[in-house]
């Protein structure tokens, strides 16, 4: 009886935390129906319309935009799996002085906030001439989440046997064998988690794309929603409109791969 009381009262918990979250984010998308009159009586009718989203895609640059955002995020992801994939077999499978050490400094960086290294970043673009350049800023978000990655990546590793790499070895592969075909396809769900991880938080970066993007064509999704602040009057039923268009990618991503997610919290693979 006890254990049943723990556990309805912890769906219940469960239930209420669900909805708390939820319901910030409902009221954006019921009040993106509203047009013009987001705060309206709080008890007047509620008669949808579609005038804030026509006004989004019609009289913005939101499409480009998004072009834009993808691909920084999809040049982001580009990198950072592939670099990500093989550093953490580096460090779980491979023997080598300091290895500890080096895995510790790059931790470390995670430490670090993005806001701590916007001025040497700007300092870098200079230099390079990378400003609104939108393979750059997705190189850049590469680099802050491939720690992260490193780190996801690397506890799948870890929980592989070593009787897998030795039984391939005396099979006749190669490490490069080893790692491709024996390793990797059994890391996929952290390959996947940490491709959605390194996508979310690029797709949400303002301060980066803010301080590297100066020219308003190659703006991102977010930088081009804070257009909708004027300095006198803000369209708010635009800004909600765009705002749920800008959260559907990372939705539809975490919904596609959600069952990945489920066996990257439970520590992935055991031996």
């Amino acid at each position: 009886m006890l254990f049943r009381v723990k556990r309805i009262a912890w769906n219940v918990a469960a239930v209420l935390i669900c909805v708390a979250l939820a319901v910030p984010f409902l009221w954006i998308v019921l009040e993106s129906f509203h047009g013009a009159d987001v705060f309206g009586p709080a008890f007047s009718a509620f008669r949808p319309t579609l005038s804030s989203y026509t006004f989004v895609f019609a009289h913005t640059q939101l499409p480009r935009q998004f072009v834009n955002s993808l691909i920084a995020c999809g040049t982001a992801m580009l990198i950072s799996i592939p670099v990500t994939t093989m550093a953490a077999y580096g460090y779980s499978r491979i023997r080598f002085r300091g290895r500890r050490l080096l895995f510790f400094g790059v931790l470390v960086t995670q430490i670090l906030p993005a806001t701590a290294l916007v001025i040497p970043l700007y300092k870098v673009w200079s230099l390079g001439h990378l400003f609104s350049n939108l393979a750059a800023l997705g190189v850049s978000y590469a680099a802050f989440n491939i720690a992260l990655g490193i780190l996801l990546v690397k506890n799948f590793f870890d929980n592989l046997p070593l009787s897998l790499d030795e039984a391939a070895i005396l099979d006749g592969c190669s490490r490069r064998q080893v790692f491709w075909y024996v390793l990797r396809p059994l890391v996929t769900p952290a390959i996947a988690a940490t491709a959605v991880f390194v996508f979310v938080n690029a797709w949400q970066d303002y301060l980066l794309a803010s301080s590297l993007i100066t020219s308003s064509s190659e703006f991102t999704v977010n930088v081009g929603l804070y257009a909708f602040k004027g300095a006198n009057t803000t369209n708010w039923g635009a800004i909600l409109a765009t705002s749920v268009l800008v959260s559907l990618p990372s939705i539809l991503m975490f919904t596609a791969t959600q069952r990945y997610f489920v066996r990257v919290v439970s520590g992935g693979v055991k031996g």
